[in-house]
């Protein structure tokens, strides 16, 4: 069982080459704001970009920019400093990313005045001109063929599934954002994301539907299955929610590796706690029109308070952008984990529309399973490292999802050694052993969980299921 268990976990987990670091970067700052130009150098010192890609522009400081201050001051002087320092031009580039920083406006405001070919013929949910200023410079490789700015630019790259082609040269640039509610937070995106790619990104993946079996909002639940699925055959310990509201208060949400939810504006339920149990490297999205139109603010809607909280990638809306024109969540996270896509290249692969309201926040060179499974094994076992009782779980969980017995996984946990000192895999083993009808085994492992827990969710958790087994 534990030859069988691991082979599945190294196969699953195979991962593509990381393609590119800061020599595939371009950053921009706002020279207004040293707070700005201190988050473009922080990151440009980590991810090793060189000096001549940091380029600061005089910008306005709020969320939102016009059109006209877009274009004048943002767009045309970005496009012209890219061509002189030979990073991009046209289709023609040198790097693949472009990072925003902390204090570079968020959102490019309507002109009803700005009448463009074919706007009046458009339908009206389209005659828009309202985007974020991230998906109009993901149009800079096009800038030159004169887009519409009025609704929105076919993705060439939408559902890619070779990371390599997403770039400048098919006519996408991967523009993503270190921001949030602070210029600290946002250089903590970066620390958090390498710290991950270092240990893994582990914990468990919360799913929260609203339980539609009918109508056009049906999609929105049927794209969270699939990504329910595809965490759980990943080997995530995968916690799905039907009911209509968000995860209320007092929800015991443990160790998140991954969310995705909606539908509810502003943050709520268990991220609206004080703490929210975020895994170094976590990736929260919470669907909802305008969950990405504050990312400054750490209350309001969900991307401020998801990086607040310890998130450590986001992404979201800055304005209305319809279901059918929000990120592929099922895309998003198949090439994130299944295909080893960076962060950017996930993102992107994941977007249908450009000149449209998507913001993703993170690090783009983020690659949370871009290390080939041995060698992240045997680097936690050699440092003695915490996440590696986690490696061990994964393998279990992905044995269980190809068609192993159950009664393997629990003598595989029972005979493996950091079984005993682990809650992680004492909740598994119990969890297990409840299900083949060995209360009193359960008991036996949710108890000695109990006392090697450190998440006070997970003893909450863990309290309720003994309170269930010991009930008649």
């Amino acid at each position: 069982m534990r030859r069988l268990i691991t082979s599945i976990a190294l196969g699953a987990l195979a991962q593509c080459a990381a393609l590119g670091q800061g020599e595939s970067v371009a950053v921009l700052f706002n020279s207004k704001l040293p707070e700005s130009k201190a988050v473009a150098e922080h990151y440009a010192k980590l991810r090793d970009v060189p000096a001549n890609h940091l380029i600061g522009l005089p910008l306005s400081d709020g969320h939102t920019i016009s059109r006209r201050e877009f274009t004048v001051k943002l767009e045309q002087p970005l496009a012209a400093e890219l061509a002189r320092r030979n990073l991009l031009d046209g289709k023609t580039a040198s790097i693949r990313y472009l990072v925003l920083c902390w204090g570079v406006p968020i959102r490019v405001d309507k002109d009803d005045a700005l009448n463009e070919d074919g706007r009046s013929q458009a339908p009206s949910s389209l005659r828009r001109n309202e985007a974020s200023v991230d998906s109009e410079l993901a149009m800079l490789p096009q800038l030159g063929q004169a887009p519409k700015r009025f609704g929105i630019i076919t993705n060439p790259v939408f559902r890619q599934a070779d990371a390599k082609q997403i770039s400048p040269a098919n006519g996408v640039l991967m523009v993503v954002r270190l921001d949030g509610p602070s210029a600290r937070l946002a250089k903590l995106l970066v620390e958090r994301a390498i710290a991950a790619e270092k240990d893994g990104l582990w914990g468990r993946a919360y799913v929260d539907l609203r339980g539609i079996s009918s109508g056009q909002l049906k999609a929105g639940d049927e794209r969270l299955r699939k990504v329910a699925e595809i965490t759980r055959r990943s080997g995530f310990t995968t916690v799905v929610d039907e009911k209509p509201e968000t995860l209320p208060v007092g929800y015991p949400a443990s160790h998140i590796a991954f969310y995705a939810g909606w539908y509810g504006i502003n943050v709520e339920g268990v991220f609206a706690e004080s703490t929210v149990e975020f895994m170094p490297g976590a990736i929260a999205y919470h669907l909802h029109s305008y969950n990405g139109s504050m990312i400054r603010d750490a209350h309001a809607r969900w991307i401020g308070p998801f990086i607040n909280k310890g998130a450590t990638a986001t992404f979201g809306s800055v304005f209305e952008p319809y279901l059918q024109l929000t990120p592929d969540q099922p895309v998003f996270f198949s090439r994130l984990i299944l295909n080893g896509f960076s962060f950017g290249e996930a993102g992107y692969a994941a977007t249908r529309a450009l000149s449209w309201q998507t913001v993703f926040v993170g690090d783009p060179l983020y690659r949370p399973f871009g290390r080939a499974p041995e060698e992240l094994r045997a680097d936690l076992a050699r440092r003695n490292s915490p996440m590696l009782e986690w490696f061990h779980l994964l393998a279990v969980n992905q044995g269980l999802a190809a068609g192993a017995p159950a009664k393997a996984a629990i003598a595989h946990l029972q005979q493996l050694p950091k079984t005993s000192g682990s809650a992680v895999l004492q909740e598994k083993l119990a969890e297990l052993l409840t299900a083949s009808g060995q209360s009193e085994a359960a008991l036996g492992a949710y108890s000695a969980a109990l006392k090697l827990s450190t998440s006070p969710k997970q003893k909450q958790r863990l309290v309720v299921e003994q309170s269930r087994l010991r009930t008649p």
